[in-house]
């Protein structure tokens, strides 16, 4: 609807390969952790500056069906963060495994 409005959508992702794969109308691709992919935390300007470089790209893509990938490159040194395993709604699916299908539903548990 928005893109029949005149309004340009596009996807930040760090899998341009699967957006492109469900058609998304513009793609912008980031070799950055699927954790992140605007960057690492803390670091606020470079966050921006992906943000605005991936806003950029998507105003500069014409037509629906274009992908342009973002020169950004991880930054040196920095350590990508793991999350724990056990965040609460994992917890709550092992304890409970048949709200699972709640939440493929949209259902959150």
């Amino acid at each position: 609807m928005l893109e029949a409005a005149g309004v340009s959508t596009g996807v930040h992702c760090w899998i341009p390969e699967l957006a492109e794969s469900v058609r998304s109308p513009r793609v912008v691709g980031i070799g950055y952790p699927g954790s992140l992919p605007f960057g690492p935390p803390g670091d606020a300007d470079g966050q921006r500056q992906v943000l605005r470089s991936s806003l950029e790209a998507v105003a500069a893509m014409s037509t629906p069906g274009q992908r342009t990938d973002l020169p950004f490159e991880w930054p040196a040194g920095v350590r990508i963060p793991r999350h724990p395993n056990d965040v609460p709604i994992t917890l709550l699916i092992k304890r409970k495994p048949w709200l699972y299908l709640k939440l493929l539903k949209g259902e959150i548990p």
